[in-house]
């Protein structure tokens, strides 16, 4: 039996968009600038999900604390002028959006909010959203419920009639503990392991999936 819900929260990052090779790359060019070997595509793509200060931390360890402003600001700089240069939809990403038209459907990322509107209208389906939160759009962010505590408030949604969609586990806490339903996305840049671990309420392989599963 389908479950009738109101309102979408769709992580960005691994969910709508593979955004993972543009965020190596600058990922890379930030290690460059400072002199150190790049790291694999894949190695990068595992510390995607917890905001810009955490992937560039992460993904120089190397680096003395008091240089990670400068990093981040590297990054930032490279990345903005890189947003969709290889990044793309997931299949099915644009039709199931507009099959579920009358939905609110809202991006819940931990991308910063210049960046997540950026790629979303770079690839043509900003207009598709009710509103988009970053990682500073709110005080905190997932695996904190805030940000989807802040939408469920603001759309006067009951969590009973929400469904958070990820592929991480941060998505799939932070959906837990906004007492919304959860469902992982098993094809995005996320640790499969990781996401099966935190059990989704749902776990589909293609996000199409959701028309099977939600009216």
């Amino acid at each position: 039996m389908k479950r009738e819900v109101e309102l979408f929260l769709f992580d960005l990052d691994g969910t709508l968009a593979d955004t993972g090779v543009d965020l190596a790359n600058s990922v890379n060019y930030v290690r460059f600038k400072f002199e150190l070997k790049p790291l694999k595509n894949q190695l990068v793509y595992t510390r995607v999900g917890r905001g810009v200060e955490y992937l560039i931390r992460s993904c120089l360890p190397e680096t003395s604390p008091d240089r990670l402003q400068e990093a981040v600001e590297l990054f930032l700089g490279h990345y903005e002028n890189h947003l969709v240069d290889a990044t793309v939809l997931y299949p099915g990403v644009r039709e199931t959006l507009e099959y579920f038209k009358l939905k609110r459907k809202i991006v819940v990322s931990n991308k910063l909010h210049r960046l997540s509107v950026g790629v979303l209208r770079g690839l043509g389906i900003e207009l598709l959203f009710d509103a988009i939160l970053g990682g500073d759009s709110a005080a905190q962010r997932k695996p904190d419920p805030e940000p989807l505590n802040l939408v469920l408030k603001t759309f006067g949604v009951s969590p009973l009639k929400a469904v958070m969609v990820g592929d991480g586990g941060i998505d799939i806490e932070a959906g837990r503990k906004a007492g919304v339903y959860t469902c992982g996305v098993t094809y995005g840049l996320g640790d499969r392991g990781e996401l099966v671990a935190s059990k989704p309420d749902l776990l589909i392989d293609r996000i199409d999936e959701l028309i099977d599963h939600f009216l």
